[in-house]
């Protein structure tokens, strides 16, 4: 497959490049010396030169402001960059997303907090490939497929910079540029050897981290050649090197006049776990409760020495359901973040041709491997499992039991991650006159692979669980020689991302010449496939399917226990891309930015985009600068092509929480299951952007800018959600009371069982008509209503120069103003019915409405710096602030909301430059987070929220570089 497709491309771009090279072949041809036209172009504008890039919303992080940081990872890079929002894949938050989940060394963009995927990823100014193993994240009212470049490819000790275009700029580079652009800029041109080692380690953990870096460029002739290498190793962290993680019982970390302390929802802990409960199917016997359940403790529990307790003989015994069952501590065999290896190395090939042009090439390949532990599984409750009638180790020989609630604990899972991605690129830059030109060829893929280890198949313990011999599995045993070993399987998840592209541009910074002052002109076009491969299991996928004991097979059931079934995926598309960019001077003071670009998509058709920007030199001191564009982000290729899946989650049932809210009859959170399907007729995402600003330059060495930013987008691509759908379901019973019960239907995306007597009883007391368990929810991907976000931008930059030696400081600091998701249809009735008073407050309307503030997405997030150096020495002060925002499960009954407060954490280095044997070398000693900030406590996987924060405490590095 991927060598014929790959030989397909290459004949469209070997048609594609011909006749670009017969139409450019004066320029080839007549070139002149490259050096003679090279500039710095800043992201933000193509033209070489053009003056309108000083009045873009452009931030830059540096070398020295990345050494300063101490960091070894794209995804801490940009967790200290002040624009970027929450990092939605990260290990600590994707436990419940199981093999759906992006795991291993993974970070994603997520500029403005507007979602991942709305951020443009470059590398020294090209698209970088998207990472394989796509993850969901929340838009709307549930979970929806999402894909990010990683940017832990990124060998941040080879960047030059970073910048960062806060503006919409999908006329100047396509695609997926709503939120911004950010470029990685690395070292080019290199000559010597630089080897940099580093060192960290941690004050509450036993982790170590380990960090080896080595350039090395040298000239052959008109040829420099530049290797830069990384290489980074970190041990594990297991949970229970913690006291605040080992038990995931949070409920009593609160102040105890708190109104969450000792709140249930804080309580994480499983009601499955070894010791299970088991219903013996409406059998009424002296060692089952009225309902015919019983529960199962270790012979020393109290519970064992009531007169209605049977010892199984297995170091256990039987005791009628009483709601005390023991519960799993998920914690005990989870590790917080992964062991790791990682390798990246990027080789520069830049040459100067006989004839003036000049040869770029770029070879880069990442790898990294992961190893971590996660609690063991248990069988969804839609799919219960049973215990035969004559299984060898059946206390009550002769009765098949239902198990409601166990975990098949004996062992934990192991996950084992390994990620891969290769690019080359291949380019030429020359001039002719005025005009310079640029093309190259792009060629990327990456390589996903995740086992799950310890997984447990539902056919092989089915059968165990009916085996009449000693081999049978045993469930009433604490897992004490239980035979698990006959029902334990792995599981893998291969995936495979694509990027082939070619490229052509032309400009002239002098194309026409106006009285304010020459006019620049671009002319573009590029042509890029991009593509996906998602294999599942043989177990997941349907290739081996098992059918559970009411009829459900696969696409709605799996064969693995605690995993949805999930299809093969995959899906290719090519885009063709022509655009134009124009600096027009208005005067000698102001200068304006026009670009439009045309792209056409093979699966969801093509758009127009626009852009025009304004910089205004008002006088030496401050400038004045604005723009507005239009940005276009077709549905990734996941949502479009995905088979119907089926999606097992905890939620819960808000039509039973309404009827039931202390759970005394019914179980209102548990295992839902919601039906989805990529469709053909999402439309693409449109937004609209604006910014407008202010640069004071009061002195030479001080520079203040204010932005003023917007972000509108139509057709958000997203869910109304399961628990919205169950919201809606009683917004309807409500409005319905007790009338026609007998043919009222509620929300028919709600499929339900029949209801039992038990449930029927308490829902009609709460005067709405009976609702049975829920079967499953349609739930498929659509167009959502106008999302907006709005905020303001301030950053300082002030340097001294003083007898005691150089100062810098710099503070950026980001705001999000506004942050809603309009409401229209079903979404409306909602939150009018939640405005209203109709559903009480502790009800939440999930994904609609108000969202600043919401679940991580916080009001404002600062980062500063301030560095001194004299002579050999230097040393650094750097602080992060993150400000609060609430957790809306936590929402009380009476509207109060659970507040997360905000997190500052401040890192200090010292550094000293000497000679060493005659090379130059550097030593610095790094605290971070020298003020010991844990995260604030959150109804979370670890008891805080890791979207949003890390809770790792000090730790400490010491790096040596030396240049030779």
């Amino acid at each position: 497959y991927s060598y014929i497709g790959g030989c397909y491309m290459f004949n469209n771009l070997k048609f594609v490049f011909s006749t670009l090279i017969l139409f450019t072949t004066p320029f080839f041809l007549h070139a002149q010396d490259a050096s003679e036209a090279e500039e710095v172009v800043v992201v933000g504008s193509k033209i070489k030169g053009a003056k309108i890039t000083g009045a873009l919303p452009v931030t830059i992080m540096d070398a020295s402001d990345i050494e300063a940081l101490g960091i070894d990872s794209g995804d801490e890079l940009l967790e200290n960059m002040a624009e970027n929002g929450m990092n939605l894949f990260n290990e600590a938050e994707n436990i419940s997303g199981g093999v759906n989940s992006a795991r291993g060394d993974m970070g994603a963009y997520n500029l403005r907090n507007l979602g991942t995927g709305n951020t443009l990823t470059l590398l020294n100014g090209r698209r970088l490939v998207m990472s394989p193993g796509f993850q969901t994240e929340e838009i709307g009212g549930s979970f929806v497929p999402v894909t990010s470049v990683n940017s832990n490819l990124i060998p941040v000790g080879g960047l030059q910079r970073v910048e960062t275009l806060k503006d919409g700029a999908s006329a100047i580079y396509g695609a997926d540029a709503v939120a911004g652009v950010v470029n990685n800029v690395l070292k080019s041109d290199y000559e010597g050897l630089e080897i940099r080692a580093k060192l960290g380690a941690y004050d509450h953990f036993s982790r170590d981290d380990q960090t080896l870096g080595i350039v090395y460029g040298f000239n052959i002739g008109d040829t420099n050649v530049g290797v830069f290498f990384d290489y980074y190793d970190r041990g594990r962290i297991r949970a229970d090197e913690d006291p605040r993680w080992i038990l995931d019982d949070y409920r009593y970390l609160l102040p105890e006049d708190s109104p969450w302390y000792g709140n249930s929802s804080l309580r994480n802990t499983s009601i499955n776990s070894l010791y299970g409960m088991f219903d013996m199917s409406g059998t009424r016997r002296p060692y089952t409760d009225g309902s015919g359940e019983f529960d199962i403790f270790p012979l020393s529990n109290s519970r064992c020495s009531r007169s209605d307790a049977i010892d199984t003989g297995y170091g256990t015994c039987t005791s009628p359901d009483g709601g005390t069952n023991i519960r799993y501590n998920n914690n005990a065999d989870r590790d917080q973040t992964s062991e790791l290896s990682r390798h990246n190395i990027v080789i520069f090939i830049n040459s100067e041709l006989a004839n003036g042009i000049e040869s770029f090439t770029e070879i880069a390949a990442y790898g990294s491997d992961t190893n971590l532990r996660r609690h063991a599984s248990y069988a969804f409750t839609t799919s219960k499992h049973r215990v035969g009638a004559n299984n060898y180790y059946n206390p009550f020989p002769g009765k098949e039991l239902v198990i409601d609630y166990y975990r098949y604990a004996e062992l934990p899972r192991i996950v084992d991650a390994n990620k891969e991605t290769y690019r080359f690129v291949q380019g030429f830059r020359g001039a002719n006159g005025n005009w310079d030109w640029e093309t190259a060829f792009v060629w990327s893929k990456a390589y996903s692979r995740d086992i799950t280890h310890n997984r447990v198949s539902n056919t092989l313990i089915a059968e165990a669980l009916f085996d009449s011999t000693p081999a049978a599995y045993n469930p009433f045993s604490g897992g004490v020689d239980s035979n698990i070993e006959r029902a334990l399987i792995d599981v893998y998840r291969k995936g495979r991302t694509d990027l082939k592209m070619f490229d052509f541009t032309m400009s002239n910074n002098e194309f026409y010449n106006l009285p304010a002052g020459p006019v620049g002109l671009l002319l573009g076009f590029e042509y890029r496939e991009e593509s996906f491969l998602d294999d599942r299991d043989p177990r997941l996928d349907g290739t081996i399917t098992w059918t559970d004991y009411e009829g459900d097979t696969y696409p709605y059931v799996s064969d693995v226990v605690n995993s949805s079934p999930t299809p093969d995926g995959a899906g290719e598309r090519d885009v063709t891309s022509l655009f134009a960019e124009l600096q027009i001077p208005i005067t000698d003071r102001i200068n304006s930015q026009i670009a439009v670009r045309y792209e056409d998509f093979s699966d969801v058709g093509s758009t127009t985009v626009g852009k025009f920007a304004l910089g205004w030199d008002m006088a030496d001191w401050v400038k004045f600068r604005a723009s507005t564009s239009t940005a276009f982000r077709a549905p990734n290729l996941v949502t479009i092509n995905e088979s119907i899946v089926a999606r097992s989650n905890t939620r819960s049932d808000w039509v039973w929480y309404y009827a039931d809210p202390d759970e005394t009859v019914l179980d209102v959170s548990k295992s839902t299951q919601r039906v989805a399907q990529g469709s053909q007729n999402l439309e693409p995402e449109e937004s609209t952007n604006s910014s407008i600003g202010v640069v004071l330059m009061p002195t030479d060495n001080l520079t203040i800018t204010v932005d003023y930013w917007s972000i509108e987008k139509d057709d958000t691509i997203g869910l109304f959600g399961e628990e919205n759908h169950t919201v809606l379901d009683l917004v309807l019973r409500i409005q319905n009371g007790l009338s026609n019960c007998g043919s009222f239907l509620g929300n028919p995306a709600v499929v339900r069982v029949a209801a039992e007597d038990d449930e029927i009883a308490i829902q009609e007391a709460a005067g709405i008509c009976p609702a049975g368990a829920i079967k499953y929810i349609d739930d498929n991907y659509l167009n959502l209503d106008t999302r907006t976000l709005e905020g303001h931008d301030i950053a300082i930059y002030y340097n001294l120069d003083t007898n005691w030696g150089d100062f810098d400081f710099r503070y950026l600091g980001a705001y999000t103003d506004k942050f809603e998701q309009k409401s229209g249809g079903a979404a409306a009735t909602l939150v009018a019915a939640a405005s209203s008073g109709l559903i009480p407050a502790d009800i939440p309307v999930d994904g609609f409405a108000d969202l600043l503030l919401k679940d991580g997405n916080y009001e404002e997030k600062h980062s500063y710096r301030i560095s001194w150096s004299n002579g050999p020495w230097g040393a650094s002060l750097t602080g992060l602030k993150k400000g609060e925002f609430y957790q809306s499960s936590l929402t009380l009954s009476d509207g109060s909301k659970f507040w997360i407060p905000s997190m500052t954490t401040m890192d200090f280095t010292l550094s000293y430059k000497f000679d060493l044997v005659g090379n130059k070398a550097r030593a610095r000693f790094g605290v971070k987070n020298f003020e010991d900030e844990r995260a604030p406590i959150a109804d979370r996987y670890f008891g805080y929220f890791a979207d949003a924060h890390q809770d790792l405490g000090r730790n400490y590095f010491i790096d040596v570089r030396v240049n030779f």
